[in-house]
């Protein structure tokens, strides 16, 4: 195993460490809110952490993406200062225009609006949380800092909420409290970020960091546009599948799969830099080929087992719907090798547009068929499951087309990715 691939199989283990501190710390405070905060305040609660996940996909733009590119190809310090500066500013603005965007739909929404403070000191942590330079230690390839910042940080968090929340009337803390983790996290990495790379921040003129939000804008607008087609299918679903069991089946169905992609992050996330930076086409191949044996065998193993899957979601009261999950379940395959080959290959390799359009096309067609069999009277769950498997179908297929002179070249386009 050479040097650089030990770089990036660090990477993945540092990132499952992250992904499994991630659901560690909920799972321990969680049992804790329900009961202090009862109903009526952990509805609060629960409300806004979604509420804030819409704003925290604005927040951070596109800037893990371009921003971690734009620091595996800089050559000296000071010009990964000026990068650091760049998104920082750029970040600030777009704080201040999605703030402004919090206030005015918060205000609209009847538990938001009446409980305005607690709404705003969460968005100030999720603002907060979005300025740490994550960016800079995937350019490096260095991701254990990140580990070991959320763990300090939410650690700190989650230990003093057990200390100061007691009930509904201490609520205010829960924010206060994210935003204590946001300091602490912004101090871990700027002091990290020093210590290992001799980085700081070097402010550079407007015109940069607006130049640096357009350059983001188009990895936002892919990301932003898989996340409206998914959030479009569950949509009409409860506009045209009058069953409420049928809703909660795919809701369920749903969860699973996503609780299975969130374990491809850790892998994707370290590939993009090591793809930014070495440009190791014939390492992401084998990757992929590996991959094939163990997709299959998962993916048939998570159809197999829906009745399991949906007994643990959900209980015996939705068994009778596990057949969702196992109609759904193709999308496990089709999506891995759609996000391998999207930004890891595709777009490290600068074809961000061709990323973007393999996403907006595959949301069209599945927002286009799922208003064509509403409209003729055909939108059952079986045929939403298929139309949901295939838009990741088409994904899949079209980004490997598109990267097929990488992924299976020719010996004078391999020279050519080789120069």
């Amino acid at each position: 195993m050479s040097s650089q691939h030990k770089h990036f199989y660090s990477n993945v283990v540092w990132q499952y460490g992250l992904q499994i501190v991630k659901y560690i710390f909920p799972l321990i405070t969680l049992p804790y809110l329900t009961r202090v905060l009862l109903p009526e305040g952990y509805a609060i609660y629960a409300y806004v952490v979604s509420f804030m996940t819409f704003a925290q996909t604005f927040v951070d733009f596109g800037f893990n993406l371009s921003g971690t590119k734009r620091i595996a190809q800089s050559e000296t310090v000071e010009e990964e200062n000026r990068a650091i500066g760049a998104v920082t500013e750029a970040r600030l603005l777009l704080g201040v225009v999605t703030g402004a965007v919090v206030v005015v739909v918060a205000w609209f929404i009847p538990i938001t609006h009446s409980n305005m403070l607690y709404t705003m000191l969460a968005f100030v942590a999720v603002f907060g949380k979005a300025l740490a330079p994550d960016f800079l230690f995937q350019g490096h390839e260095d991701m254990g800092p990140l580990t070991t910042r959320y763990f300090v940080s939410k650690g700190v968090s989650t230990a003093l909420t057990f200390v100061v929340v007691h009930s509904i009337n201490d609520i205010l803390w829960i924010p206060i409290l994210d935003i204590l983790s946001s300091v602490i996290a912004l101090a871990c990495s700027f002091i990290s970020a020093k210590r290992m790379f001799g980085t700081t921040i070097t402010f550079v003129p407007l015109s940069e960091a607006l130049s640096e939000l357009k350059v983001s804008a188009l990895y936002c607008f892919s990301n932003m546009a898989s996340v409206v087609f998914s959030g479009f299918t569950t949509l009409l679903i409860g506009i045209v599948i009058t069953d409420k069991a049928m809703i909660s089946y795919w809701s369920l169905a749903v969860t699973a799969i996503n609780a299975i992609q969130s374990l491809y992050s850790p892998i994707v996330n370290s590939l993009y830099p090591h793809m930014v930076k070495g440009g190791d086409y014939g390492f992401a191949r084998k990757l992929l080929l590996v991959s094939i044996p163990v997709l299959l065998i998962g993916t048939i193993a998570f159809a197999a087992l829906s009745d399991i899957v949906m007994l643990v979601l959900g209980g015996e009261d939705y068994l009778s719907g596990s057949w969702v999950i196992a109609w759904a379940s193709p999308v496990l395959l089709f999506s891995f090798y759609a996000t391998m080959v999207g930004w890891p290959i595709l777009g490290a390799s600068g074809k961000v547009a061709e990323v973007t359009f393999t996403t907006v096309g595959s949301a069209v067609f599945c927002i286009v068929s799922l208003l064509t069999v509403s409209a003729i009277g055909i939108a059952s769950m079986q045929v939403i499951c298929i139309i949901r498997c295939f838009t990741e179908a088409i994904m899949c297929v079209s980004r490997i087309w598109l990267a097929r002179g990488y992924l299976f070249p020719s010996r004078s386009v391999t020279t050519d990715c080789e120069r």
